[in-house]
Protein backbone atom coordinates (compact mmCIF):
# COMPACT_ATOMS: atom_id res chain seq x y z
CA UNK A 1 0.00 0.00 0.00
CA UNK A 2 1.68 3.21 -1.16
CA UNK A 3 0.62 6.63 0.04
CA UNK A 4 3.40 8.81 -1.37
CA UNK A 5 0.84 11.06 -3.10
CA UNK A 6 -0.65 12.30 0.18
CA UNK A 7 0.70 15.33 1.95
CA UNK A 8 0.47 15.33 5.71
CA UNK A 9 -2.40 17.83 5.56
CA UNK A 10 -4.45 15.77 3.12
CA UNK A 11 -3.66 12.59 5.03
CA UNK A 12 -4.92 14.16 8.24
CA UNK A 13 -8.12 15.32 6.55
CA UNK A 14 -8.79 11.95 4.99
CA UNK A 15 -8.12 10.18 8.28
CA UNK A 16 -10.63 12.46 9.96
CA UNK A 17 -13.29 11.68 7.38
CA UNK A 18 -12.53 7.96 7.57
CA UNK A 19 -13.26 8.04 11.27
CA UNK A 20 -16.77 9.39 10.72
CA UNK A 21 -19.62 6.91 10.55
CA UNK A 22 -21.70 6.79 7.36
CA UNK A 23 -19.50 9.34 5.56
CA UNK A 24 -18.76 7.58 2.26
CA UNK A 25 -19.87 4.64 0.19
CA UNK A 26 -18.09 1.33 0.67
CA UNK A 27 -18.39 -2.36 -0.16
CA UNK A 28 -20.02 -3.86 2.92
CA UNK A 29 -18.33 -7.13 3.94
CA UNK A 30 -21.50 -7.96 5.90
CA UNK A 31 -23.35 -8.27 2.58
CA UNK A 32 -26.13 -5.68 2.99
CA UNK A 33 -26.46 -2.23 1.46
CA UNK A 34 -28.31 0.33 -0.63
CA UNK A 35 -27.00 -1.03 -3.96
CA UNK A 36 -26.47 -4.64 -5.04
CA UNK A 37 -24.15 -5.70 -7.86
CA UNK A 38 -24.78 -9.14 -9.38
CA UNK A 39 -21.65 -9.94 -11.43
CA UNK A 40 -23.15 -12.33 -13.99
CA UNK A 41 -26.22 -13.93 -15.52
CA UNK A 42 -26.50 -16.34 -18.44
CA UNK A 43 -29.27 -18.10 -20.36
CA UNK A 44 -26.85 -19.69 -22.81
CA UNK A 45 -26.12 -23.41 -22.87
CA UNK A 46 -29.66 -24.09 -21.53
CA UNK A 47 -28.90 -22.18 -18.33
CA UNK A 48 -31.50 -20.51 -16.12
CA UNK A 49 -30.47 -17.68 -13.78
CA UNK A 50 -32.57 -17.27 -10.62
CA UNK A 51 -32.14 -14.33 -8.28
CA UNK A 52 -33.50 -12.75 -5.10
CA UNK A 53 -33.60 -9.29 -3.49
CA UNK A 54 -34.23 -9.31 0.26
CA UNK A 55 -35.38 -6.38 2.41
CA UNK A 56 -34.10 -6.94 5.94
CA UNK A 57 -35.70 -3.76 7.32
CA UNK A 58 -39.11 -2.62 8.55
CA UNK A 59 -39.16 0.06 5.83
CA UNK A 60 -41.14 -0.07 2.61
CA UNK A 61 -38.67 0.41 -0.23
CA UNK A 62 -38.66 1.22 -3.94
CA UNK A 63 -35.83 -0.49 -5.78
CA UNK A 64 -34.71 -0.34 -9.40
CA UNK A 65 -33.88 -3.71 -10.97
CA UNK A 66 -31.68 -3.32 -14.05
CA UNK A 67 -30.31 -5.98 -16.44
CA UNK A 68 -27.32 -5.06 -18.62
CA UNK A 69 -26.17 -7.00 -21.66
CA UNK A 70 -22.66 -8.44 -21.67
CA UNK A 71 -20.86 -6.51 -24.41
CA UNK A 72 -21.29 -2.86 -23.41
CA UNK A 73 -23.65 -2.92 -20.38
CA UNK A 74 -26.57 -1.51 -22.34
CA UNK A 75 -29.88 -1.76 -20.49
CA UNK A 76 -32.10 -4.54 -21.78
CA UNK A 77 -34.69 -4.52 -18.99
CA UNK A 78 -35.46 -2.03 -16.17
CA UNK A 79 -38.37 -2.05 -13.73
CA UNK A 80 -39.35 -0.88 -10.25
CA UNK A 81 -40.19 -3.18 -7.34
CA UNK A 82 -41.92 -2.01 -4.16
CA UNK A 83 -40.76 -4.14 -1.25
CA UNK A 84 -42.82 -4.13 1.90
CA UNK A 85 -41.22 -4.65 5.31
CA UNK A 86 -39.09 -7.83 5.40
CA UNK A 87 -40.19 -8.67 1.85
CA UNK A 88 -38.36 -10.76 -0.78
CA UNK A 89 -38.48 -10.27 -4.54
CA UNK A 90 -37.51 -13.20 -6.73
CA UNK A 91 -37.26 -13.73 -10.46
CA UNK A 92 -35.70 -15.91 -13.12
CA UNK A 93 -34.08 -15.46 -16.51
CA UNK A 94 -34.66 -18.19 -19.08
CA UNK A 95 -33.65 -18.59 -22.73
CA UNK A 96 -36.10 -17.52 -25.40
CA UNK A 97 -36.29 -16.43 -29.00
CA UNK A 98 -37.01 -12.77 -29.56
CA UNK A 99 -40.32 -11.74 -31.06
CA UNK A 100 -39.56 -8.00 -31.05
CA UNK A 101 -39.53 -6.27 -34.44
CA UNK A 102 -36.53 -6.97 -36.64
CA UNK A 103 -35.00 -9.11 -33.89
CA UNK A 104 -37.60 -11.85 -34.29
CA UNK A 105 -35.89 -15.24 -34.27
CA UNK A 106 -32.73 -14.09 -32.49
CA UNK A 107 -31.60 -15.80 -29.26
CA UNK A 108 -32.64 -13.71 -26.28
CA UNK A 109 -33.62 -13.86 -22.61
CA UNK A 110 -36.96 -13.66 -20.83
CA UNK A 111 -37.66 -12.56 -17.27
CA UNK A 112 -40.35 -14.50 -15.42
CA UNK A 113 -41.60 -14.31 -11.84
CA UNK A 114 -44.36 -15.66 -9.65
CA UNK A 115 -43.62 -13.09 -6.94
CA UNK A 116 -46.60 -11.04 -5.79
CA UNK A 117 -44.65 -7.93 -4.72
CA UNK A 118 -45.67 -4.79 -6.58
CA UNK A 119 -43.74 -4.32 -9.84
CA UNK A 120 -45.74 -1.78 -11.88
CA UNK A 121 -46.18 -2.51 -15.61
CA UNK A 122 -43.94 -5.62 -15.53
CA UNK A 123 -45.30 -8.62 -17.44
CA UNK A 124 -44.65 -11.11 -14.68
CA UNK A 125 -45.60 -14.21 -16.67
CA UNK A 126 -42.86 -13.44 -19.19
CA UNK A 127 -41.11 -10.23 -20.22
CA UNK A 128 -38.63 -10.48 -23.08
CA UNK A 129 -35.44 -8.46 -22.91
CA UNK A 130 -35.82 -5.37 -25.07
CA UNK A 131 -33.56 -4.24 -27.95
CA UNK A 132 -33.97 -0.46 -27.85
CA UNK A 133 -30.56 0.49 -26.45
CA UNK A 134 -28.83 -2.15 -28.57
CA UNK A 135 -30.58 -0.76 -31.66
CA UNK A 136 -29.08 2.65 -30.87
CA UNK A 137 -25.53 1.30 -30.56
CA UNK A 138 -22.76 2.35 -32.94
CA UNK A 139 -22.17 -0.67 -35.19
CA UNK A 140 -25.03 -1.80 -37.43
CA UNK A 141 -23.49 -5.25 -37.68
CA UNK A 142 -23.56 -5.85 -33.93
CA UNK A 143 -27.16 -5.37 -32.87
CA UNK A 144 -28.37 -8.92 -32.29
CA UNK A 145 -30.24 -9.81 -29.11
CA UNK A 146 -27.63 -12.57 -28.71
CA UNK A 147 -25.72 -9.82 -26.87
CA UNK A 148 -28.31 -9.96 -24.09
CA UNK A 149 -28.06 -13.69 -23.38
CA UNK A 150 -25.38 -13.03 -20.79
CA UNK A 151 -24.30 -9.99 -18.81
CA UNK A 152 -24.73 -8.65 -15.30
CA UNK A 153 -27.39 -6.81 -13.30
CA UNK A 154 -27.81 -4.36 -10.45
CA UNK A 155 -30.40 -3.29 -7.89
CA UNK A 156 -30.50 0.28 -6.54
CA UNK A 157 -32.61 1.42 -3.60
CA UNK A 158 -34.41 4.61 -4.64
CA UNK A 159 -36.51 5.56 -1.59
CA UNK A 160 -38.38 4.50 1.50
CA UNK A 161 -41.88 5.82 2.29
CA UNK A 162 -43.77 7.46 5.13
CA UNK A 163 -47.33 7.67 3.75
CA UNK A 164 -49.89 5.89 1.59
CA UNK A 165 -47.35 3.84 -0.34
CA UNK A 166 -46.66 1.75 2.77
CA UNK A 167 -50.19 0.37 2.83
CA UNK A 168 -50.35 -0.04 -0.95
CA UNK A 169 -47.19 -2.19 -0.97
CA UNK A 170 -47.89 -4.12 2.25
CA UNK A 171 -48.84 -7.79 1.81
CA UNK A 172 -50.96 -7.96 4.94
CA UNK A 173 -52.34 -11.38 5.81
CA UNK A 174 -53.02 -12.42 2.22
CA UNK A 175 -49.52 -12.28 0.75
CA UNK A 176 -50.72 -9.82 -1.89
CA UNK A 177 -49.94 -6.06 -1.87
CA UNK A 178 -52.79 -3.91 -0.62
CA UNK A 179 -53.11 -1.74 -3.73
CA UNK A 180 -50.38 -2.11 -6.34
CA UNK A 181 -52.77 -0.56 -8.82
CA UNK A 182 -52.61 2.74 -6.94
CA UNK A 183 -48.83 2.85 -7.29
CA UNK A 184 -49.09 2.03 -10.99
CA UNK A 185 -51.81 4.61 -11.56
CA UNK A 186 -49.77 7.32 -9.86
CA UNK A 187 -46.94 6.77 -12.34
CA UNK A 188 -49.22 6.24 -15.33
CA UNK A 189 -50.84 9.67 -15.47
CA UNK A 190 -47.79 11.93 -15.84
CA UNK A 191 -44.58 10.00 -15.08
CA UNK A 192 -44.34 11.70 -11.67
CA UNK A 193 -44.99 10.05 -8.31
CA UNK A 194 -47.51 12.62 -7.05
CA UNK A 195 -48.18 10.80 -3.80
CA UNK A 196 -44.90 12.34 -2.72
CA UNK A 197 -44.35 10.30 0.43
CA UNK A 198 -40.72 9.37 -0.28
CA UNK A 199 -38.25 9.24 2.59
CA UNK A 200 -34.50 8.64 2.96
CA UNK A 201 -32.95 5.37 1.78
CA UNK A 202 -31.93 3.08 4.63
CA UNK A 203 -30.11 0.13 3.04
CA UNK A 204 -30.39 -3.36 4.45
CA UNK A 205 -30.77 -5.10 1.07
CA UNK A 206 -29.06 -8.36 0.19
CA UNK A 207 -29.40 -10.75 -2.71
CA UNK A 208 -28.27 -14.01 -4.23
CA UNK A 209 -28.11 -15.79 -7.59
CA UNK A 210 -28.34 -19.39 -8.69
CA UNK A 211 -27.22 -20.41 -12.20
CA UNK A 212 -28.70 -23.79 -13.08
CA UNK A 213 -28.45 -26.23 -15.96
CA UNK A 214 -31.65 -28.17 -15.39
CA UNK A 215 -30.94 -30.78 -18.05
CA UNK A 216 -27.52 -31.64 -16.63
CA UNK A 217 -28.61 -31.33 -13.01
CA UNK A 218 -25.96 -28.82 -11.92
CA UNK A 219 -26.14 -25.46 -10.21
CA UNK A 220 -23.85 -22.73 -8.91
CA UNK A 221 -24.68 -19.91 -6.52
CA UNK A 222 -23.22 -16.60 -5.40
CA UNK A 223 -24.12 -13.61 -3.22
CA UNK A 224 -24.64 -10.13 -4.62
CA UNK A 225 -22.01 -7.52 -3.73
CA UNK A 226 -23.47 -4.84 -1.47
CA UNK A 227 -22.54 -1.14 -1.55
CA UNK A 228 -23.49 0.69 1.62
CA UNK A 229 -23.92 4.48 1.92
CA UNK A 230 -24.19 4.80 -1.86
CA UNK A 231 -26.43 7.83 -1.36
CA UNK A 232 -24.52 8.93 1.79
CA UNK A 233 -27.57 10.49 3.40
CA UNK A 234 -29.12 11.83 0.20
CA UNK A 235 -32.79 11.19 -0.48
CA UNK A 236 -32.13 8.94 -3.46
CA UNK A 237 -33.91 9.20 -6.80
CA UNK A 238 -37.34 7.59 -7.04
CA UNK A 239 -37.61 7.39 -10.82
CA UNK A 240 -40.50 6.06 -12.86
CA UNK A 241 -40.62 2.39 -13.94
CA UNK A 242 -38.48 1.81 -17.00
CA UNK A 243 -36.34 4.91 -16.45
CA UNK A 244 -32.61 4.47 -16.94
CA UNK A 245 -32.14 6.44 -13.72
CA UNK A 246 -30.91 6.20 -11.07
CA UNK A 247 -27.56 4.87 -12.19
CA UNK A 248 -24.25 4.09 -10.52
CA UNK A 249 -23.15 7.58 -11.54
CA UNK A 250 -25.52 9.21 -9.01
CA UNK A 251 -23.90 7.98 -5.83
CA UNK A 252 -21.65 9.79 -3.37
CA UNK A 253 -18.26 10.80 -4.81
CA UNK A 254 -16.44 9.84 -1.62
CA UNK A 255 -15.54 6.23 -0.91
CA UNK A 256 -13.92 4.20 1.82
CA UNK A 257 -11.65 1.42 0.58
CA UNK A 258 -9.95 -1.19 2.73
CA UNK A 259 -6.34 -1.32 1.55
CA UNK A 260 -4.41 -4.05 3.38
CA UNK A 261 -6.96 -3.84 6.17
CA UNK A 262 -6.68 -0.07 6.56
CA UNK A 263 -9.76 2.10 5.83
CA UNK A 264 -8.74 4.91 3.47
CA UNK A 265 -11.00 7.59 1.96
CA UNK A 266 -10.78 9.20 -1.46
CA UNK A 267 -12.96 11.73 -3.28
CA UNK A 268 -13.56 11.36 -7.02
CA UNK A 269 -14.85 13.60 -9.77
CA UNK A 270 -18.01 11.56 -10.44
CA UNK A 271 -20.14 8.91 -8.81
CA UNK A 272 -19.20 6.39 -11.49
CA UNK A 273 -15.49 6.87 -10.85
CA UNK A 274 -16.13 6.47 -7.12
CA UNK A 275 -17.88 3.12 -7.66
CA UNK A 276 -15.08 2.10 -10.03
CA UNK A 277 -12.55 2.77 -7.28
CA UNK A 278 -14.47 0.46 -4.94
CA UNK A 279 -13.87 -2.45 -7.32
CA UNK A 280 -10.44 -1.59 -8.72
CA UNK A 281 -7.87 -4.36 -8.46
CA UNK A 282 -4.42 -4.53 -9.97
CA UNK A 283 -4.61 -8.32 -9.89
CA UNK A 284 -7.20 -11.01 -9.30
CA UNK A 285 -6.51 -14.59 -8.27
CA UNK A 286 -8.42 -17.83 -8.50
CA UNK A 287 -8.05 -21.55 -9.17
CA UNK A 288 -8.70 -23.90 -12.08
CA UNK A 289 -9.42 -27.65 -12.12
CA UNK A 290 -9.35 -29.64 -15.36
CA UNK A 291 -9.17 -33.27 -14.17
CA UNK A 292 -9.74 -35.36 -17.29
CA UNK A 293 -11.01 -38.36 -15.27
CA UNK A 294 -14.13 -36.32 -14.41
CA UNK A 295 -14.18 -34.11 -17.53
CA UNK A 296 -13.19 -31.09 -15.46
CA UNK A 297 -14.01 -27.62 -16.81
CA UNK A 298 -13.11 -24.20 -15.45
CA UNK A 299 -14.17 -20.73 -16.58
CA UNK A 300 -13.52 -17.36 -15.01
CA UNK A 301 -16.18 -14.68 -15.26
CA UNK A 302 -14.44 -11.28 -15.40
CA UNK A 303 -16.97 -8.45 -15.30
CA UNK A 304 -16.28 -4.70 -15.37
CA UNK A 305 -19.52 -3.39 -13.78
CA UNK A 306 -18.79 0.31 -14.37
CA UNK A 307 -17.05 0.09 -17.73
CA UNK A 308 -19.89 1.70 -19.69
CA UNK A 309 -19.46 5.01 -17.87
CA UNK A 310 -15.81 5.11 -18.94
CA UNK A 311 -15.89 3.83 -22.54
CA UNK A 312 -19.34 4.53 -24.01
CA UNK A 313 -18.41 8.18 -24.45
CA UNK A 314 -17.34 8.56 -28.11
CA UNK A 315 -16.27 10.89 -29.61
CA UNK A 316 -14.75 11.90 -26.26
CA UNK A 317 -11.72 9.92 -25.08
CA UNK A 318 -12.19 7.10 -22.60
CA UNK A 319 -12.37 8.04 -18.93
CA UNK A 320 -9.58 6.40 -16.90
CA UNK A 321 -8.84 3.78 -15.78
CA UNK A 322 -10.16 2.44 -19.10
CA UNK A 323 -8.19 3.56 -22.12
CA UNK A 324 -10.17 2.71 -25.29
CA UNK A 325 -13.69 3.83 -26.18
CA UNK A 326 -16.48 1.47 -27.20
CA UNK A 327 -16.66 1.37 -31.00
CA UNK A 328 -19.88 -0.62 -31.30
CA UNK A 329 -18.09 -3.97 -31.22
CA UNK A 330 -15.20 -3.83 -28.75
CA UNK A 331 -13.38 -1.82 -26.13
CA UNK A 332 -10.23 -3.87 -25.56
CA UNK A 333 -7.86 -3.74 -22.61
CA UNK A 334 -4.71 -5.77 -22.12
CA UNK A 335 -4.16 -8.09 -19.21
CA UNK A 336 -1.32 -10.29 -18.05
CA UNK A 337 -1.73 -13.80 -16.73
CA UNK A 338 0.59 -16.18 -14.93
CA UNK A 339 -0.59 -19.77 -14.41
CA UNK A 340 0.77 -22.23 -11.85
CA UNK A 341 -0.11 -25.90 -11.47
CA UNK A 342 -0.36 -27.40 -7.98
CA UNK A 343 3.29 -28.48 -8.03
CA UNK A 344 4.81 -25.08 -8.88
CA UNK A 345 5.12 -25.55 -12.64
CA UNK A 346 4.24 -22.27 -14.30
CA UNK A 347 3.72 -20.40 -17.54
CA UNK A 348 3.02 -16.82 -18.57
CA UNK A 349 0.13 -16.41 -20.98
CA UNK A 350 1.34 -14.95 -24.27
CA UNK A 351 -0.38 -14.07 -27.51
CA UNK A 352 0.21 -17.63 -28.72
CA UNK A 353 -1.78 -19.27 -25.93
CA UNK A 354 -5.03 -17.34 -26.03
CA UNK A 355 -7.93 -17.47 -28.42
CA UNK A 356 -8.77 -15.25 -30.21
CA UNK A 357 -5.15 -14.27 -30.61
CA UNK A 358 -4.16 -10.62 -30.31
CA UNK A 359 -1.67 -9.08 -32.75
CA UNK A 360 1.87 -10.41 -32.53
CA UNK A 361 3.74 -8.72 -29.72
CA UNK A 362 0.61 -7.74 -27.85
CA UNK A 363 -0.68 -9.01 -24.54
CA UNK A 364 -4.04 -10.81 -24.45
CA UNK A 365 -7.09 -8.58 -24.16
CA UNK A 366 -10.55 -8.46 -22.63
CA UNK A 367 -12.88 -6.57 -24.97
CA UNK A 368 -16.36 -6.82 -23.43
CA UNK A 369 -18.08 -5.80 -20.22
CA UNK A 370 -18.77 -9.36 -19.04
CA UNK A 371 -15.96 -11.64 -20.22
CA UNK A 372 -15.55 -15.39 -19.83
CA UNK A 373 -12.02 -16.81 -19.69
CA UNK A 374 -11.96 -20.55 -20.35
CA UNK A 375 -9.01 -22.67 -19.23
CA UNK A 376 -7.95 -25.55 -21.48
CA UNK A 377 -5.23 -28.18 -21.23
CA UNK A 378 -2.41 -28.15 -23.83
CA UNK A 379 -3.84 -29.41 -27.10
CA UNK A 380 -7.41 -28.99 -25.84
CA UNK A 381 -10.20 -27.93 -28.15
CA UNK A 382 -11.42 -24.33 -28.10
CA UNK A 383 -14.96 -23.62 -29.22
CA UNK A 384 -16.78 -20.47 -30.28
CA UNK A 385 -18.69 -20.52 -26.98
CA UNK A 386 -17.52 -21.40 -23.49
CA UNK A 387 -18.40 -24.89 -22.32
CA UNK A 388 -20.07 -24.00 -18.98
CA UNK A 389 -21.64 -20.54 -19.43
CA UNK A 390 -22.09 -20.78 -23.19
CA UNK A 391 -20.68 -17.28 -23.64
CA UNK A 392 -19.23 -15.98 -26.89
CA UNK A 393 -17.59 -13.08 -25.01
CA UNK A 394 -14.77 -15.57 -24.76
CA UNK A 395 -11.03 -15.68 -24.24
CA UNK A 396 -9.35 -19.08 -23.87
CA UNK A 397 -6.03 -19.68 -22.09
CA UNK A 398 -3.86 -22.80 -22.12
CA UNK A 399 -2.41 -24.21 -18.91
CA UNK A 400 1.36 -24.89 -18.58
CA UNK A 401 2.76 -27.44 -21.01
CA UNK A 402 5.24 -28.61 -18.39
CA UNK A 403 2.55 -29.16 -15.74
CA UNK A 404 2.53 -32.30 -13.62
CA UNK A 405 -1.04 -31.74 -12.41
CA UNK A 406 -4.24 -30.77 -14.22
CA UNK A 407 -5.14 -28.26 -11.52
CA UNK A 408 -3.69 -25.04 -10.22
CA UNK A 409 -4.24 -21.32 -9.88
CA UNK A 410 -3.68 -18.18 -11.91
CA UNK A 411 -3.10 -14.48 -11.43
CA UNK A 412 -4.66 -12.04 -13.91
CA UNK A 413 -3.05 -8.60 -13.75
CA UNK A 414 -4.10 -5.17 -15.02
CA UNK A 415 -0.71 -3.45 -14.89
CA UNK A 416 -0.80 -0.97 -17.77
CA UNK A 417 0.54 2.33 -16.43
CA UNK A 418 -2.58 4.10 -17.75
CA UNK A 419 -4.96 1.98 -15.67
CA UNK A 420 -5.43 4.55 -12.89
CA UNK A 421 -8.66 5.67 -11.22
CA UNK A 422 -7.51 9.15 -10.24
CA UNK A 423 -8.98 10.88 -7.20
CA UNK A 424 -9.57 14.56 -6.53
CA UNK A 425 -8.37 14.02 -2.95
CA UNK A 426 -6.79 10.97 -1.40
CA UNK A 427 -5.10 7.98 -3.03
CA UNK A 428 -5.47 6.97 -6.66
CA UNK A 429 -6.12 3.28 -7.39
CA UNK A 430 -4.21 1.21 -9.93
CA UNK A 431 -5.78 -1.46 -12.14
CA UNK A 432 -9.32 -1.96 -13.45
CA UNK A 433 -12.68 -2.22 -11.62
CA UNK A 434 -13.46 -5.92 -11.73
CA UNK A 435 -15.81 -8.46 -10.12
CA UNK A 436 -16.51 -12.11 -10.86
CA UNK A 437 -15.77 -15.70 -10.00
CA UNK A 438 -14.39 -19.03 -11.18
CA UNK A 439 -16.93 -21.68 -12.20
CA UNK A 440 -15.98 -25.36 -12.18
CA UNK A 441 -17.98 -28.32 -13.47
CA UNK A 442 -17.31 -32.07 -13.37
CA UNK A 443 -18.96 -35.18 -14.82
CA UNK A 444 -18.38 -38.47 -12.97
CA UNK A 445 -19.37 -41.53 -14.96
CA UNK A 446 -18.17 -43.89 -12.21
CA UNK A 447 -20.04 -42.54 -9.18
CA UNK A 448 -22.20 -45.70 -8.95
CA UNK A 449 -23.51 -48.43 -11.22
CA UNK A 450 -25.73 -46.87 -13.87
CA UNK A 451 -25.30 -43.37 -12.42
CA UNK A 452 -23.87 -40.30 -14.15
CA UNK A 453 -23.13 -37.69 -11.50
CA UNK A 454 -22.69 -33.96 -12.17
CA UNK A 455 -21.02 -31.49 -9.81
CA UNK A 456 -20.34 -27.76 -9.98
CA UNK A 457 -18.88 -25.04 -7.81
CA UNK A 458 -18.37 -21.30 -7.87
CA UNK A 459 -15.51 -19.40 -6.23
CA UNK A 460 -15.35 -15.59 -5.95
CA UNK A 461 -12.16 -13.91 -7.20
CA UNK A 462 -9.60 -12.69 -4.72
CA UNK A 463 -7.78 -9.46 -5.50
CA UNK A 464 -4.92 -7.08 -4.86
CA UNK A 465 -5.58 -3.38 -4.11
CA UNK A 466 -2.74 -1.01 -5.02
CA UNK A 467 -2.90 2.73 -4.35
CA UNK A 468 -0.54 5.64 -4.72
Amino acid sequence: MKKNKLTMAVAAGIAGVAGMANAAQYVNPEGTGQVLIYPYYSVNNDLNTLYTVVNTTADTKAVKVRFLEGENSLEVLDFNVYLSAYDVWSGALVPTTSTVGSHAGEPSAMHITGDTSCAPFLQKAGQEFLPFTIDADLDNGNKSMRRATDGHFEVLEMATFNGSTIGWADHGGTGVPGNCGAIEADWDDNGIYNTGDEDLVTGGLFGAVGIYNVGEGVGMTYDAIAIEEFWAGAAGNHSEPGSLLPSLNEGDVEVTIFDEGVAVNSIFNSGAEAVSALFTKQSIYNEYALDTVVNGKTEWVVTFPTKRFHVDVAPAPAVPPFTTVWNGVNSCHEFGMSIYDREEQSAVVTNGSVSPRPPVGSNPQLCKEANVVEFVLPGGAVGAESSIMGSDNLVSVTTPGNAVTENGWAAMSFSDAAYVTASAAGPDYLGLPVVGFAAQQYTNAGAAAGLLAQYAGLFVHKGNVVSN
